[in-house]
């Protein structure tokens, strides 16, 4: 299993988490993409990752799907947002563009 922790400052998180949330607010209906996107993230980058971006424990499981772990409105869009982040982080220490 993956254990990779963000490297995104706590002030970022609680940004991206404020965003996600109105992202999700945005729809009473869950946005599949972002659905999508979570659950390959959690695939790939583990528990450990997601729990540091969101911040909590995630010891809770979905009732849907028990392999993942209980989201609250608008943490599956963070964990996407965190993970664009880290990616235009990495971009940027590097010399190059965001994507």
């Amino acid at each position: 299993m993956n254990h990779l922790h963000t490297t995104l400052t706590p002030e970022r998180l609680a940004e991206l988490a404020a965003l996600g949330r109105t992202l999700a607010a945005r729809s009473r209906f869950v946005d599949p993409e972002a659905a999508a996107r979570s659950k390959k993230l959690l695939r790939e980058r583990g528990e450990t990752w997601a729990a540091s971006v969101l911040m909590r424990d995630l010891s809770r499981r979905s009732l849907l799907l028990p392999a993942y772990p209980w989201l609250e409105d608008g943490e599956m869009e963070t964990l996407v947002l965190a993970e664009q982040a880290e990616w235009n982080q990495l971009a940027e220490a590097a010399g190059g563009n965001p994507r």
